[in-house]
């Protein structure tokens, strides 16, 4: 081999080596609950009790706390860098506030980690985080009873987070973009539907003054879209938004919580 291609071949090896370092951590998928048990170690009932607290704390301070369970830490990465990395994709917390907490536990490799966003640092410090972690949750933890464990940690974290003056709009996220479109999309989707109807409504006319003049003044047969039309609001109106639904409202973090064992 040549020393141009022995040349070439190392080139590339290292290019391949160092992207594969600056890649970007990968995320897991932005949870749709407060709550994301993905080791099954919560009851179902206990759950869904935890998640729609959250779901409630968020609407009265405008705070966004989740908590995700799975059973190990994803191979290539550390819980610091995970964590922070689906903070970052979650966006938890409110935009310029960024007013969020996620506690992550690991049930196989015994670790968890509190990550705080930029905007609760003050009222829940590393210091703070850690002690939450080994005093509330960690004795918990060792007797078995993660249910407990969490609840009494998610106390222990919304009790330190009202230090942080934040005022909620009494929706969370999920739900105020449910009943509001961002950027005005709703209303501007009124002006052209309006006309659209219009529209409809002129053609309709015209078929059925066309027909009446046919048939001699015969029944329609358009009538039977209105029994169409009322079946088919009523299953729409079954399929509103869940109100313990999560949706991240754009705050960040530096990386401030604590990282602990039990």
């Amino acid at each position: 081999m040549s020393k141009r291609g022995g040349g070439r071949i190392f080139l590339f090896l290292f290019l391949v080596s160092l992207s594969a370092v600056a890649a970007p951590l990968p995320a897991p998928p932005r949870p749709t609950k407060y709550v994301t048990d993905l080791a099954a170690a919560i009851p179902a009932d206990r759950a869904s009790a935890l998640n729609e607290k959250l779901a409630s704390f968020e609407r009265e301070t405008s705070n966004q706390v989740l908590v995700y369970v799975d059973r190990k830490i994803p191979e290539g990465t550390t819980l610091e860098e995970f964590a922070n990395a689906a903070f970052h994709a979650w966006a938890v917390g409110q935009k310029g506030k960024s007013n969020g907490v996620v506690f992550f536990l690991f049930t196989v490799d015994r670790k968890m980690r509190m990550e705080v966003g930029y905007g609760l640092e003050g009222a829940i410090p590393d210091a703070r985080a850690h002690r939450i972690d080994t005093e509330v949750i960690a004795p918990l933890l060792q007797k078995g009873d993660v249910a407990g464990a969490l609840d009494a940690g998610t106390d222990a974290i919304l009790a330190a987070a009202r230090g942080e003056p934040y005022k909620g709009t009494g929706a969370t996220t999920a739900e105020a973009r449910v009943s509001m479109p961002s950027n005005g999309d709703g209303r501007l989707l009124v002006i052209p539907l309006f006309f659209i109807g219009l529209l409809l409504a002129g053609i309709v006319f015209i078929i059925r003054s066309a027909k009446r003049n046919t048939r001699g003044g015969g029944v329609s047969t358009w009538g039977s879209s209105s029994s169409d039309s009322s079946s088919y609001s009523s299953d729409s109106s079954s399929s509103s938004s869940s109100s313990s639904d999560f949706s991240g409202g754009g705050g960040d973090s530096g990386g401030g919580g604590s990282s602990d064992s039990y």
